[in-house]
């Protein structure tokens, strides 16, 4: 068996540390890197002094409010020793400002790294209520309404691009089933339609918005 030199094992093993995404995130002073891009379906990290002004609100069950003391007490609690500076951090899916409902993401930040996160539902804080959403499909394909939040279930209905549809409530009651994110509609027809992935440009967009 070859052994390489120490020398040369040191090279490799710095290099690939240099081009791990990993150590370009430990290394950066906030959690969105060195080249501050968000991950694809959310916005970027902000600090939690912003929060004010970010026109969102969440916490709406006591499960979520208990989740978020939760998570606080274990940032807390578990971030070293008493001078370790912990530093609080939010985002929000992209999909708060294009339908009014998704999710905000909170983090606590020690060190380069995360000590624990806590997500939950957000809204649209200035949006008194979403009563209309108008589907915008990326392939401009009609979207099926379905009975219930999966494409094998019952076909009730179709709704062509660019017409409407109203969500059953608001917040939006917003399903996940294998990566695909399901929206309950009153009308047309009282049903499912699929929003797509977090990542993706979604299917549905608030009707106040202009046209993509």
């Amino acid at each position: 068996m070859h052994i390489l030199p120490t020398r040369v094992l040191s090279l490799i093993v710095g290099t690939l540390f240099l081009l791990s995404p990993l150590a370009v995130q430990a290394n950066a002073d906030d959690p969105n890197g060195s080249r501050n891009s968000p991950q694809p379906g959310w916005g970027l990290w902000r600090r939690k002094a912003e929060i004010a002004k970010a026109d969102f609100d969440s916490g709406f069950s006591n499960s979520e409010l208990g989740g978020y003391l939760d998570f606080e007490n274990f940032c807390t609690t578990n971030g070293g020793s008493p001078n370790t500076q912990i530093d609080y951090w939010f985002r929000l899916s992209n999909s708060v400002n294009r339908i009014g409902t998704g999710n905000v993401e909170f983090g606590c930040w020690a060190q380069g790294r995360f000590l624990n996160t806590y997500s939950s539902t957000a809204i649209k804080k200035s949006l008194s209520n979403v009563n209309c959403l108008r589907v915008y499909t990326p392939n401009k394909k009609s979207l099926v309404i379905w009975a219930e939040p999966r494409a094998n279930s019952k076909k009730v209905g179709v709704v062509a691009n660019r017409r409407t549809v109203k969500p059953e409530s608001f917040p939006a009651s917003i399903v996940e089933v294998n990566g695909e994110n399901w929206i309950a509609i009153a009308s047309p027809k009282k049903g499912w339609v699929s929003d797509g992935s977090s990542a993706s440009p979604g299917n549905l967009r608030l009707c106040s918005l202009k046209n993509p």
